[in-house]
């Protein structure tokens, strides 16, 4: 199954440790989304706006192990949505989203997996600033 990674999970060594079977496939964007910081990075509905990541093939077994990990049903939610890479080929893949909505900046040493797991995909930094950027 096809996993969508946005937050330290991109962080491929991260991911690896969480589930040393994964795959990482390539990168791709999730449309109508925004990234933001709930303490965690979460993404939430905005049309017009993306969410840079990566998709990632886990097994059933990694699905339940990242299920406990990320603390769902209760804290994250899992949701399939639909994603495209940089020639326009589309995947539907499962990612996770806060139960609990608020916005509240990340601890640093959070923000370094996250900015590690942007470079290990080449991905642009510039969302996670926005992101971070709390008014």
């Amino acid at each position: 199954m096809l996993y969508f990674a946005y937050a330290s999970n991109l962080n491929r060594e991260y991911m690896l440790s969480r589930c040393p079977h994964a795959i990482p496939i390539k990168k791709v964007v999730l449309k109508n989304y925004k990234l933001v910081f709930n303490q965690l990075a979460d993404i939430v509905s905005e049309k017009g706006q993306s969410v840079l990541g990566a998709i990632y093939v886990i097994s059933k077994q990694e699905l339940e192990e990242i299920d406990r990990l990320e603390g769902y049903p209760d804290f994250y939610d899992r949701i399939i949505i639909e994603v495209e890479d940089e020639n326009g080929n589309k995947y539907d893949a499962f990612t996770y989203t806060m139960v609990e909505k608020a916005v509240e900046l990340p601890p640093e040493s959070y923000y370094n997996i996250l900015l590690k797991g942007y470079n290990d995909w080449n991905l642009s930094i510039e969302p996670l600033k926005e992101a971070r950027n709390i008014e």
